[in-house]
């Protein structure tokens, strides 16, 4: 950890990684300042990439790699949350935005959108105590920390795989449908959840039938995720030759992350939506090339960009005819406390 430390002070790019439910940490250096890109994924390194897919995805050189075992005495889990003090005009201005967007699926002129907003809160903590908080307190997460120098400094602990891709067999996750822990009570799902989650599986799958790929869908499970439980389907199949960066096109945005219609639903966020989500619900992850090719891409949810003293936050939440716009509200302030947590 105290050459990651060297190389951030030294303001050249990096990312320091944990894969859900590992005990080993990974850090990737890179030894310039140079901006890469990838668009044919065939490269090793770590891709860093935003929600706006007309973009370029970057890539970070792995010019040193370190891995590190974890203690696995550290994973301790201590639920208290700071309360901070709730934005009553950002309130009015999301549910208002919710209400609209509702009126516009009942209108048919969409199916589902996901609408977001982001938070700024005060921190004096470095990007690596964050981190180091983080794969604490979420040990089933993809626990991240980026930098780079030209771009800024992004971490986040996000419960959602893209596309893994292991020799020719391939894992997607169909991820939607929110509800806050309550103690040890189990999550009563509603219709609005269940159709919101299998909106979202079905995409996946007439995504995957338009490739030419077959899949197997499991049946749809609760899973947590820190402080909330959501509804997930995993998704497998096999993978031809060369075909990984046309999945990866396919499957991003995902309407977990956007909507349905894709366009209808991208175009009405780009209207809508007050600010830039930049590499919030983008993707990011580790490309292995050689011998040992594997490919683990995970969405950037419940993630934050760190800027000189300050945490912007960003959350979002899937709107269907159904959503209620004071739940919706709620379920973005539940999803904030994740990364609320370790501030």
């Amino acid at each position: 950890m105290s050459e990651v430390k060297a190389h951030h002070q030294s303001s050249l790019p990096f990312v320091i990684f944990k894969y859900p439910h590992k005990k080993e940490l990974k850090a990737i250096l890179q030894s310039d300042t140079e901006l890469n890109y990838t668009a044919d994924f065939n490269h090793s390194g770590f891709v860093f990439s935003p929600f706006d897919d007309t973009q370029e995805t970057i890539l970070t050189r792995p010019d040193k790699t370190i891995t590190a075992k974890l203690d696995t005495g550290i994973f301790l889990n201590d639920n208290s949350t700071t309360d901070y003090p709730l934005d009553d005009t950002e309130a009015v201005r999301y549910k208002k935005m919710v209400t609209e967007a509702v009126k516009a699926i009942q209108n048919k002129n969409l199916n589902k959108v996901v609408l977001s907003r982001s938070m700024e809160v005060a921190t004096e903590k470095s990007a690596i105590d964050i981190f180091n908080e983080l794969i604490l307190e979420y040990p089933s997460a993809f626990c991240y920390c980026w930098y780079h120098p030209r771009v800024g400094c992004w971490m986040g602990a996000t419960p959602e795989i893209l596309l893994e891709v292991e020799g020719n067999r391939f894992t997607t996750v169909a991820l939607a449908g929110t509800i806050e822990k309550s103690g040890d009570k189990k999550p009563n799902w509603t219709e609005k959840e269940k159709a919101e989650q299998q909106l979202v599986t079905g995409y996946i799958e007439e995504a995957m039938a338009g490739l030419g790929i077959e899949v197997k869908s499991s049946e749809v499970q609760t899973t947590d995720a820190g402080t909330l439980w959501h509804l997930k389907t995993t998704i497998t199949g096999v993978v031809k030759v060369n075909q990984t960066a046309k999945m990866i096109r396919t499957l991003h945005p995902t309407p977990a992350v956007c909507g349905i219609p894709l366009k209808k639903a991208r175009s009405y966020i780009r209207k809508h939506e007050t600010y830039q989500r930049k590499f919030y619900t983008g993707y990011l992850g580790e490309i292995e090339v050689g011998p040992q090719q594997a490919t683990r891409l995970f969405v950037n949810l419940r993630c934050m960009e760190l800027r000189e003293g300050k945490a912007i936050i960003y959350v979002g939440g899937g709107i269907t005819q159904d959503s209620d716009p004071e739940k919706e509200w709620q379920e973005t302030v539940a999803k904030s406390r994740t990364i609320l947590k370790v501030l």
